[in-house]
């Protein structure tokens, strides 16, 4: 019999995010097994083991620019899971979404970084893990 699947999920509305900061977010299901726990407001922490990450963030920019959203885990950014979106217009919205899987051998910290030479508002982010049943 397969193990009971853990999963989590995280989400952040009229968020406003500045250059270089951790994009915030806050419970939305928790997940009572342990294996994925946010430890802050911008952190989460994995036990060992493979999970289906899938997260989406939007934004809006009062004056063109681009948003740059990179996630960390296994100690390292990860540029080929990141979400980029450049605008041309003042006033208008930028958005995007990502699905990957993290391989964590060990106790790993997930996070993810927002950038962008302009302030982002109305932010809306939302994030889905799953532990995945494999052990190999």
């Amino acid at each position: 019999m397969a193990p009971e699947d853990a999963f989590a999920s995280f989400a952040n509305l009229q968020a406003v995010w500045n250059n270089n900061s951790l994009i915030t977010m806050f419970p939305d299901v928790t997940d009572p097994t342990g294996n994925i726990v946010q430890i802050d407001i911008s952190r989460i922490t994995l036990q060992p083991g493979y999970y289906l990450v899938a997260y989406s963030i939007s934004a809006i920019y009062r004056t063109a620019s681009y948003m740059q959203v990179t996630p960390s885990y296994n100690g390292t950014s990860h540029m080929e899971t990141s979400v980029y979106f450049a605008t041309s217009i003042n006033g208008t919205s930028a958005g995007g979404s990502a699905n990957f899987i993290i391989n964590a051998p060990s106790e790993t910290t997930l996070s993810l970084f927002y950038s962008s030479p302009v302030q982002a508002t109305d932010g809306i982010f939302n994030m889905t893990i799953v532990k995945l049943n494999r052990t190999a």
